[in-house]
């Protein structure tokens, strides 16, 4: 069963998760891009047969304006038809009503990629910052400027960073989501963004984004902010203008489409001094400007159009835990949660769900891009990752379709597209949509781009049918046929079976609060606002808190079987796992003692050892070296705190233990929690072992998901468990490690600490000289 989202309670950290979420309404839904008027003629006069039973009509610009009466989309920049006096407002109203008598919900969206996209800003920090091996770099940069980005300018709109110059876009073709400082609901969103802002560092707001803006750069010049300004010479606020249109066009729902990925990678925070997060980056100052235009619109749903649903779509890696190495908006969602439970909510569950619909398509099958093992590279098998991310997370979300060719990779890296197959169809509705209210798919009249692909009608029916149920008289209908007649040769029909593969868990038992008096090292795990952390390696002295370098965030957590300790007279109880408990002898209040130092033993990296009354963690190989002696910063042990008790753990077990968490959970002497795997795991065993820590590294990665019809995207690169059983050596020269020689570990800590893994000037992982050569 699914968990449904985060609840905070009063506390300022306590989260809770629903037990049993409401379902919500269940729908078969599709975009309709506009371009072509005829399309909402043919869907209207169809209404009661098609196997859908919402549209999105596409897309509002993020910079428009209407003023409510006056029955004119000349600001709203949907291009339904531009030779009509009132831009086809009559229209799509009359089509609007037509669509709802025949059962079918009609929503607006605002955004898509174009309307996100800023070339310059997208080119300069989400392109060419993160290297010129990568697909979008060679297909942009890479081809229309010989590889310098010098050589990339307004006329060549940045060397064609968003779109192909083939598609004739011209300036005002992008825009930029506007933060609209004059209007009160802005502000009041502001506040609340402030006001319940768990994510340690502050909101920083950008209101001078308006186009026209003018920035001094240090590579290009000048460099004017894209799109309209219209709404800001009029003092209009676009996401007010949203609800307002919504409301005379008498629409069911909007949609917020927000994909600003170079909004993400311009205002990171970044500690690399390349400024490429080669040490992990933090997306929050886009999470801020995410859930203050959501919490602008639900402020003007409640004030002006109270029975209107609010959508998103969502960002398939939006929900993903772990490092963020820029590129993408990796884990926009999942932040969001413990700060702003509500919101999440309003859009998830209730009256006003729109939902979290997932953009769970334009992915690469390129090896550095798969999610971790155990998922798969397919398709199918990336859709059920992510969609499971979201259920780790307590999202209830929508799972998304995309017909034809993909928009992601581009036609130069054709080789790692992963398109829509009947076959893959058949797997993500057998195996991943029955866990999940509702689906949709990218677009209602896209069309084939080979005869291999599911052709819409296919799909549609088969996504009406598992949703909506099979005897639903609509699912036998048809889409109407414009320009995307079924090819010859095609596979009619899409197969599918009972599900296969474990169920979507929610999220995982909280570990130990963070303890400020603790030194974390490698392995070490503990809870924070709401989520589990895990230590990379080592993350600095203590008090250091996450989101330092060296802290990996491995997702949401609910409390109340966390690890506790209880102090009784004369020992200490240490609960590390349900049915698990470890006693030693001790004096009162006091952490257990590991087993005591052996001086003849081999200690690798993560192993524990007490001497002298205090509790120590190999930071690498030891063999005869005393932890107390040894336990300065930087050396082979790391002194974890105070022990009482001399004796060696003893282990009793109540019950087996079963982990329904995504993440399951490996334990060790002094509750250090590690993360194994990504499917559940049930431990039956009467005797459980404890482990060596587990070190969870991640690889940079980039991953971009969008509902726009030609999205440049890239995915995220899995989070590779590996086990801290020796030191890490250099495969380039046997088993010693040199300065400039490949690594495989970000901040993997050698020699002494006098040579670290980190990314060097080509942005690959080599050993880098902290005042040592090697060893």
């Amino acid at each position: 069963m699914l968990f449904s989202l985060l609840t905070l309670a009063a506390s300022a950290i306590s989260v809770q998760a629903l037990a049993n979420p409401p379902v919500g309404d269940k729908f078969a839904g599709a975009y309709v891009l506009f371009g072509d008027p005829q399309k909402l003629a043919l869907i209207a006069q169809n209404a009661a047969t098609l196997p859908v039973n919402r549209v999105w009509l596409s897309f509002a610009r993020p910079d428009m304006y209407y003023e409510p009466g006056s029955n004119t989309l000349v600001g709203v920049g949907l291009n339904y038809n531009n030779s009509q006096a009132d831009y086809g407002f009559a229209e799509i109203k009359k089509y609007t009503a037509q669509l709802q008598a025949g059962g079918v919900e009609v929503f607006l969206s605002m955004g898509g990629w174009d309307y996100n996209c800023w070339p310059w800003a997208y080119a300069q920090y989400s392109i060419f910052n993160y290297g010129s091996t990568t697909p979008t770099f060679q297909s942009t940069i890479g081809t229309y400027a010989g590889g310098d980005i010098a050589n990339c300018n307004a006329g060549n709109q940045w060397c064609y960073a968003c779109e192909p110059p083939s598609n004739g876009n011209t300036p005002d073709s992008y825009a930029v989501f506007p933060e609209p400082d004059f209007s009160a609901t802005w502000k009041q969103a502001q506040d609340y963004v402030t006001t319940n802002n768990k994510m340690g560092e502050a909101p920083v707001w950008h209101p001078e984004l308006v186009a026209g803006y003018v920035y001094n750069t240090p590579k290009n010049g000048q460099v004017a902010v894209p799109g309209l300004n219209t709404w800001y010479t009029k003092k209009r606020d676009p996401y007010q203008d949203l609800v307002l249109l919504a409301k005379d066009l008498g629409l069911d729902g909007i949609d917020i489409d927000y994909e600003e990925f170079w909004h993400a990678d311009m205002f990171k925070a970044d500690a690399s001094a390349q400024q490429n997060c080669g040490n992990g980056c933090t997306l929050y100052q886009t999470v801020f400007k995410y859930a203050a235009i959501l919490q602008d619109v639900r402020l003007n749903i409640q004030q002006n159009y109270p029975t209107l649903k609010l959508s998103t779509a969502a960002s398939a890696a939006g929900a993903w835990a772990g490092t963020w190495w820029g590129g993408n908006l990796k884990g926009i969602t999942l932040n969001m949660v413990p700060s702003y439970p509500d919101l999440v909510q309003y859009l998830a569950t209730g009256a006003n769900a729109g939902g979290w619909n997932v953009m769970s398509y334009d992915l690469s099958s390129s090896t550095v891009n798969c999610p971790p093992a155990p998922a798969t590279c397919t398709l199918d098998g990336q859709v059920n990752f992510y969609m499971g991310q979201y259920a780790s997370a307590g999202v209830p979300a929508n799972v998304g379709y995309e017909i034809g060719t993909p928009a992601y990779p581009p036609p130069s890296d054709a080789a790692h597209q992963v398109p829509l197959t009947n076959v893959a169809a058949g797997e993500i509705l057998s195996n991943t949509q029955p866990f999940y209210k509702g689906g949709f798919f990218w677009e209602l009249f896209k069309p084939q781009g080979t005869n291999a692909d599911a052709h819409v009608n296919i799909l549609a029916q088969s996504l009406c049918k598992a949703v909506l149920g099979a005897n639903t008289p609509r699912c036998s209908g048809s889409v109407p046929v414009l320009n995307d007649a079924i090819l010859p040769g095609s596979n009619p029909t899409i197969t599918t079976h009972a599900p296969v593969g474990p169920t979507p868990a929610g999220p995982p038992p909280c570990a130990a609060p963070w303890d400020p008096t603790v030194r974390y090292s490698t392995g070490m795990q503990f809870s924070y606002n709401g989520y589990n952390w895990n230590t990379a390696y080592y993350a600095g002295e203590p008090g250091t808190k996450p989101p330092a370098p060296g802290f990996a965030q491995l997702g949401l957590c609910v409390p109340g079987t966390a690890a506790t300790t209880t102090a009784v007279a004369g020992q200490t109880s240490v609960t590390v796992a349900p049915g698990q408990t470890t006693t030693t002898a001790g004096s009162a209040g006091q952490t257990p003692c590991v087993a005591p130092y052996d001086a003849t033993k081999t200690y690798q990296k993560g192993d524990q050892a007490s001497e002298g009354g205090a509790n120590y963690v190999a930071n690498w190989y030891s063999l005869n070296s005393s932890p107390s002696a040894n336990s300065a910063p930087y050396s082979q042990w790391t002194k974890l705190g105070a022990c009482g008790g001399n004796g060696q753990a003893t282990t009793t077990v109540a019950a087996p233990v079963t982990t329904t968490a995504a993440v399951p959970v490996t334990t060790t002497a002094a509750v250090k929690v590690t993360t194994t795997a990504v499917v559940p795991v049930t431990t039956t065993a009467v005797q459980v072992t404890t482990t060596a820590a587990v070190q969870v590294t991640t690889t940079a990665a980039v991953v971009k998901t969008t509902t726009a019809v030609v999205v440049p995207k890239t995915t995220t690169a899995a989070v590779v468990p590996t086990t801290a059983a020796a030191v890490t050596t250099s495969a380039a020269s046997g088993n010693k490690i040199v300065v400039g020689q490949p690594c495989t570990t970000n901040g993997q800590w050698a020699c002494s600490n006098t040579v670290i893994c980190a990314y060097g000037a080509s942005s690959t992982l080599v050993w880098v000289s902290q005042g040592g050569q090697g060893c």
